[in-house]
């Protein structure tokens, strides 16, 4: 169901949840690893090696039409952008997950366009904050 601006609603619904947050939280990355930034470290090179696999798997799974896999693989990405309090990017995921739960992989795909957005985002941040200097 698309809202009168022609974005989908629940892109509409999304966006307007997310409204201006931060790409990246640092206090939550930093809770999430008790202040271990090696551990953080870590996780973020973890994500950013294995992100591009899971969108590409996201992407297969929702252009064949294959709710369990596209389900599981939005479910895998809002858990990890998680971890760095990346809440703009979980919402896109969430979004997906919920629309390929209900079986709506025409909804699914067409909000797959933002949430590569908020990935390639976070990426980019992520791969900031490792390049800072530590202190």
């Amino acid at each position: 169901m698309a809202s009168s601006n022609g974005i989908p609603a629940s892109a509409t619904a999304v966006r307007a949840a997310t409204g201006e947050l931060p790409i990246l939280d640092r206090a939550a990355m930093l809770e999430t690893v008790e202040n271990d930034l090696e551990l953080l470290h870590q996780l973020i090179e973890i994500f950013l090696a294995e992100s591009s696999a899971l969108l590409a798997q996201l992407r297969a799974a929702l252009r064949e039409r294959k709710r369990e896999p596209a389900e599981r693989t939005a479910h895998t990405l809002k858990g990890s952008v998680s971890n760095f309090g990346a809440r703009r990017a979980a919402a896109a995921a969430r979004a997906i997950e919920d629309e390929a739960r209900e079986n709506r992989l025409d909804e699914a795909e067409r909000l797959l366009p933002a949430l590569e957005s908020e990935i390639a985002q976070v990426c980019q941040a992520l791969s900031q904050f490792l390049s800072e200097p530590a202190g």
